[in-house]
Formats: structure tokens, C-alpha cells, sequence
């Protein structure tokens, strides 16, 4: 993506949240300031009278979140959001979501307030209509929007609520806002790779995301980087070169703008990723200030520079040593607002990553990628101690916040299971052919794709090379499986295989390492006899 094109992406998410036009995630146009939104042909959200009536600030932040919520998720999704919460108000009675009853709740005090004394209207079965709208109220929390305390947040994610009744219980505390299961790390991976290769977000925006996803840090932390903080080490004594991250810490009793840092070891991936953004901007702002850069300067530029407000200077004065006194402040530097309203918006919107246990798209935050990091620690047997080092906490007082429970979070896929989320999941995003000569590349013989024992289980609908194997075919959007292959069979060897892991291990995590894979051949061979169906063939 050129400089512009970046510049012009992240304006765009930026400026459509300040404009009072939105457009759903199907491509609908509504008014944020109107009483019913049109989402797609079915769904359309009327504002009713107990909404409406809200105290000011919470129906302004409300409507905010829940239009931000229509462009990033599902329409069925958005419209629920709405009806839980639309039920909460007409319960309760309220006009506002009372930060300061909710800390009583904590307590378990008899003061009223909204969220406990919703809960206690609600009966067993309906109790899961709080956890499912808890979501969407972090949410609000996190787009910045008033209406929603920290407070809040607090109790909200301190409460055990019973998930909704279903057939299989693949939901765990929090699936639009909690840890990320192995699939969905998988998927939201893949994705980020793919839209920075389609071109769909900038090299900055990439290098953000994998590295709140590599590093479990706040944005805060983030925005404070400069290059500088990159580092490369050799290591005399075992021959290894070692990557690593200086990062700033953040939220630490009167510690100021890079006053305090913890060294970070990250992958060669990220390093390389990290640095190739680095030499990008540090060219970028020379040029655009016309000097060469010194060495110092170098060194000062941020990781993720401010480019709105780089020009703004720049209007004013090219001198360089107006740049010196800029780079050793922070006012050169995105703030997080810009990552969350511009970045993490940016891929919001044009994500197709699909959890498998709701069927919708992933919502990403930097929130998400902390408490996946913890829960991923947690299943391990690892400390509150050492998560809390993971995590950069001082104490381990907040610990289990980020590891929610770690007995619920994984979901053990077998034939059965696996049955049943495959459609959710859609692991696979290929299409099914009759014949070879059904894929874009004809009857071409070097399109064909052979298993171990040399049966052609489908075509490949691209030129590019590629030597990752028939298995890696299953998880790629390029993949054309024929109809009539033996995927059934490829995929009762992957059950199998899961199972002689666990059997020789006994660790579900080590067991669960191709269950993307799983998924994916699940939902072809289900797809092919629905196929057959349809044709008569069965």
C-alpha cells in the first residue's frame, strides 16, 4: 500500500466515525441520528420509547457504540445488542448505566443498581442474555464513548454467568471479547497476512496489530516506541542472534513518556517486520522535512509516526532543529485513539477471519490480544506470578482478569464435536468442483493436487509456488477440492492422528495442533454430500 493510499485508509476509518452516515458490514447506509437503521433486507433496528428516554451522555454513547457495532459485525449480531440491551433498560427502569452503585455490587451491597438487579430478574435459562450483551458493553468501554465506566468494566468482567443452553457448549466466558481460542489466533494470522498482501492495510497497520499480538502490551506501550527500542544481539557464547524489544512501561505510579522500560524478546519475524517499517518512515520523514537524517534522529523516530501531524508542522517549519526538539517529545507519535479509531478500525472492517464458536467475524482489540496471552499461559500451568511478568504488571492482583478460567476456554474437538462447528468455523474458503477442468486452470496437469497415496484430491486455482503439501491445500482460499476425492478418509487419519497424540502425550493443547485443519476438511466433506444431494447422487 503506497504512503497515500495509507494515509487516505486510516483518514477514511478515522473521519467515517465522525460523520453521522454509516454503513452497515452488508453495505447498507444509515443515519446515526435516526430512530430505525436499515442493516440489511431483514434486519432493521427500531429505536423504542425506553432507549430513547435514556439520560443524554449514555443514549449519545449507546447509539455510538451499537453504529460501530453494525459496521464491523453481523447484522443479526448487532440487532441482539440491541434487544439485550433495549431488555435491561425496560427491566431495571434505569436512565443510565451508575458507575459508582455498580462498585457496590462487588460488595454485595442491597443499594440499587442496574446490572445486579438485572441479573436478579433474570431466570436461569435468561441469564445468558447478560453474559451475551457484557460484550457489547466492554466494547463500548473500549471505543471511548461515555456511558460506561472502568467500573463498570470491572464488575461486568468479574461476573460467572451462565452461558446460553446449547446442543454443545463451544461458547466460553467471553467469545466476542475474551481470549481467542487456537483457531481463531490461527485465522486472525492468516488474515492479517492476507490483507497486507491484497493491499487492503498499510505496512504500519500490519506492524501494529502482529505486534500487539506478539508482544501482549497495551497500545499505550506501543505508541511510545522509537527506533531505537529494536535491538538485534549476538551472543559470543552460543553463536545465536537474539531480537528484542525495548518497550516503555505504562500505568506505573508517576513514571512519565519513556521514563521506564522492560526489554522484550520477540520473534526474527516481528524484528524483521518491525525493522523494515522503521527504515520506512525514517526516509519517509526525511524527505519529507528535505534533509538527511542523523544518526540521532534515526534512532528518535518513532515506529508509528503521526503523518497528520508531520504535515501540519511542516506548514509551519522545515527547520531541523524543530525536528530535534519534536522527536524527544511524544507529539510525533500516534496516540491510541488513532490506533484504535484508525488501525484497529481499519481491520475491523474489512475482516473476514470467522470464530468457530459464533459463526461471525472476529472482533479484534488490543484488549483481546492481552488476554489471549494470559489464557494461553494459564492453560499451561504457568504461574499468576509469570503471567503477571508476561503481561507487565507489577502485582498479580489483576492476573486473573486477563486468564478468565482456563478449565472452560478450550473446547476438545472430536468427531463429534467438530461435526458441529465446522460450519461455524469455515475453516475452509475454497469452492467444491465436479472436475478438474472445473478449476481456473483447466485440465492443466500441474494443477493437479495428489495425497500420500497419489489420489488426486483437487485442483489449484493459482500459478504461485508453493511447496507446503496437500494438507496446507485444505486451510487455502485458492484450494478447488473435487467432489468425488477421499476426504472423508484424509480427515477420519486426522482424527485418528489427534487421538495417538493424546494418547502418547496426554496434553489436549499438543493433541489440538491441526484441529484448524480439522475444521477445514470437516466442512468439505459435509459440503461435498450436501453437494451430492442436491445432484441426486446419494
Amino acid at each position: 500500500m503506497s504512503d497515500f493510499a495509507s494515509f487516505v485508509a486510516v483518514q477514511t476509518a478515522i473521519t467515517s466515525l465522525q460523520s453521522p452516515l454509516k454503513r452497515s458490514r452488508d453495505g447498507y447506509s444509515f443515519s446515526l441520528d435516526t430512530n430505525q437503521w436499515v442493516l440489511n433486507k431483514d434486519t432493521t433496528i427500531s429505536f423504542q420509547k425506553e432507549v430513547l428516554e435514556l439520560e443524554t451522555t449514555t443514549h449519545e454513547g449507546f447509539r455510538r457504540s451499537l453504529a460501530r457495532y453494525a459496521e464491523e459485525v453481523s447484522a443479526s449480531h448487532t440487532v441482539n445488542m440491541y434487544l439485550r440491551f433495549q431488555r435491561m433498560v425496560r427491566d431495571t427502569g434505569c436512565k443510565k448505566i451508575d458507575e459508582s452503585v455498580i462498585r457496590n455490587w462487588r460488595a454485595m451491597l442491597d443499594d440499587e443498581n442496574v446490572i445486579r438487579n438485572w441479573r436478579a430478574m433474570l431466570d436461569d435459562e435468561h441469564e445468558w442474555y447478560l453474559g451475551s450483551l457484557r460484550g457489547f458493553l466492554i466494547s463500548w468501554h473500549d471505543y471511548g464513548y461515555k456511558g460506561i465506566s472502568s467500573q463498570v468494566v470491572t464488575v461486568l468482567e468479574r461476573m460467572r454467568i451462565r452461558g446460553n443452553q446449547k446442543g454443545v457448549a463451544i461458547v466460553n466466558r467471553c467469545p466476542r471479547t475474551g481470549a481467542l481460542t487456537q483457531n481463531e489466533q490461527i485465522a486472525v494470522s492468516n488474515e492479517l497476512i492476507r490483507l497486507f498482501a491484497c493491499d487492503k492495510i498499510s505496512l504500519a497497520c500490519y506492524s501494529y496489530l502482529v505486534t500487539l499480538q506478539g508482544t501482549a502490551r497495551r497500545a499505550v506501550q506501543l505508541r511510545q516506541l522509537k527506533a531505537i527500542d529494536l535491538i538485534k544481539e549476538h551472543c559470543a557464547e552460543t553463536g545465536a542472534t537474539n531480537f528484542y524489544l525495548d518497550i516503555p512501561r505504562a500505568k506505573q505510579r508517576g513514571v512519565g513518556f519513556r521514563e521506564l522500560f522492560k526489554k522484550l524478546s520477540i520473534t526474527e519475524e516481528l524484528y524483521l517486520t518491525t525493522l523494515n517499517l522503521i527504515q520506512q518512515e525514517q526516509l519517509k520523514l526525511g524527505e519529507s522535512w528535505g534533509v538527511k537524517l542523523t544518526e540521532k534522529q534515526k534512532q528518535l523516530t518513532p515506529i508509528y509516526l503521526d503523518w497528520v501531524y508531520v504535515e501540519q508542522i511542516l506548514r509551519e517549519s522545515t527547520n531541523a532543529e524543530v525536528l530535534d526538539r519534536l522527536l524527544e517529545t511524544d507529539v510525533l507519535h500516534l496516540s491510541t485513539s488513532q490506533f484504535q479509531d484508525g488501525f484497529m478500525r481499519q481491520v475491523n472492517l474489512q475482516n473476514q477471519a470467522v470464530s468457530e464458536r459464533t459463526g461471525d467475524f472476529i472482533q479484534l482489540s488490543a484488549r483481546r490480544f492481552r488476554r489471549t496471552r494470559g489464557t494461553n499461559l494459564g492453560r499451561k500451568g504457568i504461574s499468576a506470578l509469570i503471567i503477571a511478568e508476561a503481561l507487565d504488571h507489577l502485582s498479580t492482583q489483576n492476573v486473573m482478569v486477563y486468564t478468565e478460567n482456563t478449565a472452560d476456554t478450550v473446547t476438545y474437538i472430536d468427531k463429534a464435536i467438530g461435526k458441529q462447528l465446522a460450519p461455524f468455523a469455515k475453516a475452509f474458503k475454497g469452492e467444491i468442483i465436479e472436475t478438474i477442468s472445473d478449476g481456473e486452470r483447466g485440465d492443466d496437469p500441474t494443477a493437479r493436487i495428489p495425497n500420500k497415496d497419489n489420489e488426486v484430491v483437487g485442483a489449484c486455482g493459482t500459478n504461485d509456488f508453493c511447496v507446503q503439501g496437500y494438507e496446507a491445500c485444505y486451510v487455502c482460499e485458492k484450494f478447488r477440492p473435487l467432489l468425488d476425492a477421499p476426504h472423508e478418509k484424509f480427515l477420519n487419519s486426522l482424527y485418528a492422528q489427534k487421538e495417538a497424540r493424546l494418547k502418547a502425550t496426554k496434553s489436549e493443547q499438543y493433541a489440538s495442533t491441526k484441529d484448524t485443519l480439522i475444521l477445514a476438511v470437516e466442512w468439505v466433506v459435509q459440503a461435498c454430500k450436501k453437494v451430492k444431494k442436491k445432484l441426486k447422487v446419494i
